[in-house]
């Protein structure tokens, strides 16, 4: 199992902060009767004079520079007078910032012996202390490196690890066999404040393990679940494709565009049905040549000489939805200097080729939902979302392109206005209700 624990927040102000803090107790194996999930801790006071955790825990320190003009410096805390935890921090002028540590389970008191040295800044008196929250993540059988959903899925987690301080276990399947080990081995462990299930495939194998654990919340990507301990994250694929398919209707010099596919599934087949429509919205003339199908979601070989196959018959547009697979078919526009569109995340970086990637915001999706957890305010049950709430999209809307480029560190090549004003034009119709994308779920 791969682990990845909290990152380290770069960054913030010429502060030095000493907190002394002395160990009395031995760590504990196996969680006690824990106090409050947050609370404050009094500098000033030494109150409380103890907490035990029975799992690691965070200090947050709320550090405010009072200065006209940026500062730099350290903040440290010193635990049990010898661990040092120090985080270099640069904080703008009158800028508030959280500064977070962690540090592991135990008992600890505090004899209020501190050092506050703030040039330029103040500190608030009260540090804030809570659990921290672990998430267990499952991906795709495509693992990690799909520049997909598996990437996006992590990302998401990755993001909770930065902004809310939860910590991750995750787990790359090779099969679908192993999904249902992987998923009751995280249930059964009752350290999880959510369980992220990345792939459609995961549903029958956890239909079942989270009927055995209705206590523990879980969330599937792309397939509802029957279980109400289960968050069903369902995006509306469709209406994403539509902006791309307007970009490869107005594109299009053969007349001809294709589309390969990861399986012949209703997932995958939603998104060339919105594909379709959005080619025909713009051009109505262009031919939109049948789907093809990898059969797969890890196999860009096979997605190259399926793209290649399509090119040959006259194709000069090819929109991939399929996982790792999807880069095969983009790497064969490449080489044959057609456009390609890309699928999930912006892929547009990859080839200057890639002009339009249509967006599938699973780490959005992830995101919200380990927040509401650990904000007690989870819902299981079917949540779905399209243009309208952010979740799909293409990467060159004007208010997605400047996001992608700082993601990714490159500038979009050329696409003509026209066709990008198009494509806002097409998205403005659906959310208003005046175009109905077809759909695969009917």
């Amino acid at each position: 199992m791969s682990k990845r624990g909290i990152s380290t927040v770069a960054v913030v102000g010429i502060i030095i902060v000493v907190l002394v803090v002395a160990a009395v107790g031995v760590y504990v194996a196996t969680r006690p009767s824990l106090p409050p999930t947050e609370f404050a801790y009094d500098m000033l006071t030494a109150s409380p004079a103890a907490f035990t955790w029975g799992e690691n825990v965070t200090v947050s320190v709320n550090v405010t520079n009072t200065a006209t003009a940026e500062v730099t410096g350290n903040v440290t805390i010193v635990l049990n007078g010898a661990v040092t935890l120090k985080k270099t921090e640069t904080l703008a002028a009158n800028e508030t910032r959280m500064v977070k540590f962690t540090f592991s389970n135990g008992t600890y008191t505090a004899p209020g012996l501190y050092t506050v040295t703030i040039p330029g800044a103040t500190i608030q008196n009260t540090f804030t202390v809570k659990a921290v929250a672990r998430v267990g993540l499952v991906l795709g059988t495509g693992g990690l490196g799909d520049k997909s959903f598996n990437d996006l899925s992590y990302s998401g987690v990755a993001k909770a690890s930065r902004e809310l301080g939860i910590d991750f276990d995750f787990v790359e399947p090779k099969a679908i066999a192993e999904y249902e080990g992987i998923q009751r081995d995280f249930a059964k462990s009752g350290k999880y404040a959510i369980i992220i299930c990345a792939a459609f495939d995961q549903n029958e194998s956890l239909t079942k393990v989270a009927g055995e654990y209705p206590n523990q919340k879980f969330a599937l990507v792309d397939m509802p679940c029957p279980r109400s301990n289960v968050a069903s994250l369902l995006f509306k694929a469709n209406e994403g494709s539509f902006l791309v398919g307007v970009t490869a209707g107005m594109k299009t010099k053969t007349g001809k565009v294709g589309f390969v596919g990861g399986m012949e599934i209703d997932l995958i087949e939603d998104f060339f049905k919105g594909y379709e429509a959005g080619v025909k919205w713009a051009n109505s003339t262009v031919e939109v040549r049948p789907p093809v199908y990898v059969g797969g979601w890890a196999d860009p070989t096979k997605g190259k000489e399926l793209a290649i196959s399509l090119i040959d018959a006259g194709v000069d547009v090819i929109f991939g939805a399929g996982g790792k697979s999807t880069l095969g078919s983009l790497e064969a526009a490449h080489d044959r200097g057609i456009l390609g569109i890309g699928v999930d995340a912006c892929q547009c970086y990859l080839y200057p080729e890639i002009k339009a990637s249509m967006t599938k915001r699973v780490d959005l999706a992830a995101f919200r939902t380990i927040e509401a957890a650990l904000k007690g305010t989870f819902a299981g049950g079917i949540q779905s979302g399209g243009l309208k709430e952010h979740l799909v999209g293409a990467c060159r809307l004007p208010e997605e392109q400047p996001y992608w480029e700082a993601t990714f560190g490159f500038t979009h090549p050329f696409l003509e206005v026209a066709v990008i004003s198009k494509m806002v034009d097409a998205r403005d119709k659906i959310v208003a209700g005046d175009i109905t994308v077809p759909s695969a779920f009917g």
